[in-house]
């Protein structure tokens, strides 16, 4: 008789890019545990990736430097903690606090802030039906937060800053209240790019913020989108396409050209993403780990 163990984990890898953040080196594993370590920004210096992990049995953000094995804790308390991401201007990290009972994703929250050189968090704003936030960088001054109306038939984007709270909203949009979309602001801060996951191939709408033609294009070939972040230099977007056989990382262009950066076997139907660090140089990747061993039981 023999018996089989597994173990499956959501780890941090970390690429090299190259070519203008179009081409990436086999990347190598940065978190090695038995938590879920999934990253969602950098630190503004481009050495330390920061990511949200449950190791202390409630959801928190940590950052390790990418050269070191050692992992230090950001934000951790009784509340979930969920994330991170730079403002424009790099001062302060943003998340996602959320109380412990809530249930889903996209339960009441409040957007926090703590300095990047660390200290105590204040609150920004309350967020229902959230779904996403993120910074454009300097010299653009603002961030976006993405929320559902409470039936759920639009998408709202809504500029805020970490200091005064909320501002106007830029767009809304009419959306299946049944589908999960992802989207972006580019770097620049002129640019929505947005995409509905789940669908059996990848169509990216690029929103224009301050007004203007918006345009629609798809990534053939490539189904169920599972992340979606900007190139450093906004010239591109970073997609996960996840299939019944692996999870693919791909550099997309703006005229929807894919190119394949990093594959995994196995984990069907498990989330693929990448962020790339301030200096584009480095692209820190949601990927997964696995283990399996066997047995051979004799004599019973």
């Amino acid at each position: 008789m023999t018996l089989e163990k597994g173990t499956y984990q959501v780890q941090t890898y970390l690429g090299e890019l190259a070519a203008g953040g179009a081409r990436m080196s086999p990347p190598r594993r940065l978190t090695n545990d038995e938590a879920y370590d999934a990253p969602t920004a950098w630190t503004p210096d481009s050495k330390a990736v920061l990511f949200e992990s449950q190791r202390n049995g409630t959801w928190g953000i940590f950052k390790q430097q990418i050269s070191q094995d050692t992992v230090e804790p950001v934000v951790t308390g009784t509340q979930d903690a969920l994330g991170p991401r730079l403002s424009a201007d790099s001062a302060w990290i943003l998340y996602l606090e959320r109380p412990k009972a809530a249930a889903g994703a996209r339960a009441p929250g409040r957007l926090m802030r703590i300095p990047v050189s660390g200290g105590v968090p204040q609150f920004v704003f309350e967020t229902r039906n959230f779904i996403d936030f993120n910074c454009a960088s300097a010299p653009a001054s603002f961030c976006v937060v993405s929320e559902e109306s409470q039936d759920g038939k639009q998408l709202i984007l809504t500029a805020f800053d970490p200091l005064k709270g909320r501002g106007k909203v830029l767009r809304t949009i009419q959306k299946d209240p049944t589908a999960d979309f992802a989207g972006k602001i580019s770097p620049d801060g002129t640019t929505f790019a947005l995409s509905r996951g789940g669908a059996a191939e990848i169509h990216i709408r690029l929103l224009i913020v301050p007004g203007g033609p918006d345009r629609e294009f798809t990534v053939k070939g490539w189904p169920s989108l599972t992340g979606l972040d900007w190139s450093a230099d906004g010239k591109g977007l970073y997609c996960g396409s996840v299939s019944p056989q692996r999870g693919t990382l791909l550099y997309v262009d703006l005229e929807g050209n894919a190119r394949v950066l990093w594959q995994q076997k196995g984990g069907a139907g498990s989330a693929i993403w990448g962020v790339p660090s301030p200096d584009g140089r480095y692209l820190a990747i949601l990927g997964t780990a696995s283990n399996r061993n066997v047995w051979m039981l004799e004599g019973f």
